[in-house]
């Protein structure tokens, strides 16, 4: 269990009956689907909807991820602007922030006690050829620290530099969604746990045997998917200090709160908690063959030692405190890392964050919410509105293909180490993989 689910007290969901008919079938209680039907009735409140979860709402990746309320958008601008104009890719980040500050309302008017602080987001380097790397990346909404100005923020041990941003907040994210569900109930949304659902290839929806009536089915299920090439899993694992007194964060920084991570190509993300931890998390965890998912790859040994190991190397006063919690949790990867919001008239989908779902899921859930009500705006000419991604190779080309990218970016980084360089491996990874 994460240390989000820890700190919330889950509800139980009184939904009534499923047969009947409904304008809005959504299955997944995720962040998707929830935002989904949070949209669809700001658009249109007499809208009857029902939310299918297989498990409890936020069991997925919404109740384990990193807690990063972010900007951040899985595809480079370079190749956004293969299909997409200047003008389009500025108003994906435009919105992106703007999505930053709807949650945080969203947040503030519910009274949802989930630690929302925007702090922004510190990319730290310790060693030049990471600094070369966020140099040639600095942007409007970014800013160079030098060693000095990145000490005063954060005492990360061997630190030369940090880019900043102010576009990102850090949050518990079980008790967001948690807190999110509890709100759709009270406007009339029927949530029904524990109840899973079957989508045919009609997208009709099945719960035991039984055909279900919609006017309109939304599959928000992300890495639950199963037997499909349009997606794959790949884990991503967090661990969590215990509470750490107010002396170590005088000496470590971040008195701002803000989210931090070093410029690694294997990816990292940490946070202060709400409650004065330190949350971290990582990848490198293999993809198991066949796109299956793994619950042992969710509490994978040699990864959670390994973010142990970059946590007391970041900061050695670490190594007096404990660890308190490990686990992981599966995010969805699409062939070209794109999201997508897709909508043909009676059946969506949306997902493919990649990571970056906490802000992206609200962002893209509203676009659908758009597509679905006939509703014109900004967000509907937005890069990932109807997008298909390729699928990944068949097996074991898949296989191979995933786990030595996994490799790679491992060897990118020493390499970069080493070399004080920025890493040509890693230059060649990111084409092939279409990032």
């Amino acid at each position: 269990m994460s240390l989000w689910w820890t700190l919330v007290d889950r509800p139980t969901f009184s939904p009534g009956s499923l047969d009947q008919q409904w304008d809005v079938l959504i299955v997944g209680g995720g962040f998707s689907g929830l935002w989904s039907a949070h949209h669809l009735l700001n658009a249109d409140p007499s809208l009857k909807i029902a939310i299918l979860e297989a498990s409890h709402v936020g069991s997925g990746a919404s109740g384990r991820n990193g807690g990063w309320v972010s900007a951040l958008y899985p595809r480079s601008d370079e190749t956004l602007a293969t299909h997409s104009s200047p003008s389009e890719i500025a108003q994906l980040h435009e919105c992106l922030r703007n999505s930053i500050d709807a949650i945080g309302d969203f947040v503030k008017k519910e009274k949802i006690d989930c630690g929302f602080s925007k702090g922004g987001s510190l990319l730290i380097a310790r060693h030049k050829a990471q600094l070369a790397r966020l140099v040639s990346e600095i942007d409007a909404q970014t800013h160079l620290l030098s060693a000095e100005e990145t000490k005063d923020r954060i005492n990360m041990h061997g630190a030369i530099g940090a880019t900043y941003t102010p576009h990102c907040a850090r949050i518990n994210p079980a008790q967001l969604v948690v807190a999110l569900a509890q709100s759709l109930e009270q406007r009339g949304v029927a949530i029904f746990e524990n109840t899973k659902a079957q989508i045919h290839a009609d997208k009709s929806v099945e719960v035991g045997g039984e055909k279900l009536h919609a006017t309109i089915v939304i599959r928000a299920i992300e890495a639950y998917r199963e037997r499909t090439r349009e997606l794959i899993p790949i884990y991503s694992l967090m661990i969590a200090t215990e509470p750490l007194p107010q002396e170590v964060f005088d000496e470590i920084g971040i008195a701002g709160r803000e989210t931090f991570a070093e410029a690694n190509h294997v990816v990292s993300y940490a946070q202060r908690t709400p409650d004065n931890r330190l949350a971290i998390g990582g990848r490198g965890a293999p993809y198991t063959w066949g796109s299956k998912r793994n619950s042992a790859s969710e509490r994978h040994k040699k990864i959670h030692a390994q973010l142990r190991a970059m946590s007391t190397s970041w900061f050695p006063i670490l190594k007096k405190y404990e660890f308190t919690h490990a686990w992981g949790g599966a995010v969805a990867i699409t062939r070209d890392s794109s999201p997508y919001a897709r909508f043909n008239g009676s059946y969506a989908e949306l997902g493919g964050y990649i990571g970056d779902g906490v802000t992206l899921s609200f962002l893209v859930a509203q676009t659908l919410a758009d597509l679905i009500t006939n509703s014109e705006s900004e967000r509907t000419r937005l890069p990932f509105v109807q997008w298909q991604s390729p699928q990944w190779e068949i097996e074991p080309l898949r296989w191979l293909g995933v786990n030595s990218a996994i490799v790679l970016s491992n060897l990118a980084d020493r390499e970069e180490r080493m070399s004080s360089r920025p890493s040509l491996l890693a230059k060649g990874l990111g084409r092939i993989m279409g990032t």
